[in-house]
């Protein structure tokens, strides 16, 4: 019986592939959450404490691809392809992610200190305690989880078809290296994550 095995590719040409597919993962991800909160929503009795939590994890998600990191972004070759109307719709999740998601800068969140006080006594009590009114978007709408299915399923048609060019195009330049160049290297041990070292950046291929 034959056996089918791998050997890692480790050379400058590889890293747009890298990254692409990462950008895939991030992308189905956003897809895949949006589409289970959208199914919890449209239950007889949704959970919406989840609307948060899912609305956050979906942001975050859609938005990697295209922010600063180790992995090249999707630029304007991905963006091209979407309409000028869905070109809005990225922005607007962009937007969401940064201003409200990412950091506290719009209107969708408001802390508000109060002081309360007895209608009937404050001539004598005065202000009688100090809180805080808190009002804030908590997550995404129905429609913004459309768009989410909208955007990501034009975009991962786009990188489904790079994907398969840059394997080929991969491909091309190993079947062209000698054998023993490239499955000579002695089979390196599975790379265990080190969660020791969460503040250091990872290399790329």
């Amino acid at each position: 019986m034959a056996a089918n095995t791998f050997v890692e590719i480790e050379f400058a040409e590889a890293a747009d592939l890298a990254d692409l597919a990462g950008a895939q993962f991030d992308l189905n991800s956003a897809r895949f959450l949006s589409k289970t909160l959208k199914d919890n929503l449209e239950t007889p009795n949704p959970n919406f404490s989840l609307v948060d939590p899912y609305s956050t994890a979906i942001l975050v998600r859609y938005s990697r691809p295209f922010v600063t990191g180790v992995r090249k972004r999707l630029g304007e070759e991905v963006l091209s392809f979407l309409t000028k109307a869905q070109r809005k719709k990225h922005d607007r999740l962009r937007a969401f992610r940064d201003k409200h998601i990412a950091h506290s800068v719009n209107a969708f969140e408001d802390n508000q200190p109060v002081g309360r006080y007895w209608v009937e006594r404050v001539a004598e009590e005065g202000i009688t305690a100090v809180e805080v009114n808190q009002s804030r978007v908590i997550g995404l709408s129905s429609s913004d989880i459309e768009d989410v299915i909208e955007l990501t399923t034009t975009m991962l048609a786009h990188l489904d078809t790079r994907l398969l060019g840059e394997k080929a195009r991969i491909l091309e330049i190993v079947r062209k290296m000698p054998i023993d160049k490239v499955i000579g290297k002695s089979p390196k041990p599975m790379k265990g994550m080190d969660m020791a070292k969460i503040h250091k950046a990872r290399k790329r291929t």
